[in-house]
């Protein structure tokens, strides 16, 4: 059972436990005398911080070193001690070759590692499945349970993270994700009524991040699979849908067009990885519920962390938000 977790690290700590590897960076030279240094992320299911590795003159073992465990691995690091830096103002793990050691893990609890929503997951298939039967329309409601009644998809969607960083970024992140943009739905469709085709919206909610099922992987870590990294989820999730589509009778070629659009446009621009930009109205609007649901349950998550760390009323973030009050 770990000991220390990354939210509880304190400057001036000597760090003694094992953590998951998110990110490495290859070793660099130093600037001032010979040797390798390299850096990487380690992170638990409290949180994230950066450990600098320092090697002597004999670079052959720092490379042996940072090759010998890789993204996804747990390790354990013995001899650290937790610094501040003064560029970045976070906390650091620093540690180095002749006061500590870096071990590949092979006994550990995944639980340890990889949050999970406190949300019942059953709880939220029944959920997300009562949202399927009132849909109206029927094309839309063929569609969607032509892809959620597999019982071993509908697992994995529900199991699958909504982000990597960022916001709900733990197992059951997405359902949790889709359940409430669906209730954002419901109110801008209100809002609007008659003119918005809430029905469309909710499939949207439901198609829009489809494809992280197949680009993210949970072990140690969250983190992208190669065809993930290569291909990204929205064009994932539209060869998805597209196929899904494609072998039901008689679908309408107009209601095909808008639920790939749905989800082709929902990033918003295209400098933020959308193919296209919104093109109707329940596009516009199905590409801002899930902006407003991401940054709002961003700041949550932020200030929660936060909190956890500092009874300071107003925390420097040194991130988007600048400063976060935290009362």
């Amino acid at each position: 059972m770990k000991n220390q977790y990354v939210k509880d690290l304190k400057e001036g700590e000597a760090v003694n436990d094992y953590f998951a590897v998110s990110s490495k960076t290859p070793p660099k030279q130093y600037k001032k005398k010979t040797g390798l240094w390299f850096s990487m992320n380690i992170s638990d299911k409290t949180g994230a911080i950066s450990v600098k590795f320092g090697g002597g003159e004999n670079e052959q073992t720092v490379k042996d070193l940072y090759g010998s465990f890789k993204i996804g691995d747990v390790v354990s690091i013995k001899g650290g001690s937790v610094k501040l830096d003064s560029f970045s103002g976070k906390l650091e793990i620093h540690i180095n070759d002749d006061m500590g050691q870096i071990t590949k893990e092979q006994d550990y609890d995944l639980s340890e590692f990889v949050p999970i929503t406190e949300k019942n997951i059953d709880e939220l298939i029944t959920q997300f499945k009562a949202e399927i039967e009132n849909i109206e329309t029927g094309n839309i409601k063929l569609l969607l349970k032509s892809i959620f009644d597999d019982d071993s998809f509908m697992k994995k969607y529900s199991l699958t993270p909504a982000a990597k960083t960022h916001h709900h970024n733990y197992v059951g992140g997405l359902i949790e994700h889709v359940l409430s943009m669906i209730k954002l739905s419901k109110t801008i469709a209100k809002q609007y009524e008659p003119d918005l085709n809430l029905d469309l919206m909710i499939a949207g909610c439901m198609l829009h991040d489809i494809g992280k099922i197949i680009e993210y992987e949970t072990k140690a870590t969250i983190d992208y699979t190669i065809t993930g990294s290569l291909l990204g989820h929205i064009s994932i999730g539209v060869k998805m849908v597209e196929d899904k589509i494609d072998k039901l009778t008689d679908f309408p070629q107009d209601l095909k067009n808008k639920i790939l659009h749905l989800i082709l446009s929902h990033h918003g621009s295209q400098e933020a990885g959308s193919p296209v930009i919104p093109h109707f109205p329940e596009a516009t609007a199905l590409h801002k519920i899930d902006d407003c649901d991401a940054q709002v349950k961003n700041a949550l998550q932020v200030k929660k962390q936060l909190s956890e760390t500092t009874n300071e009323d107003i925390v420097k973030t040194f991130g988007e938000f600048g400063f976060m009050y935290l009362k």
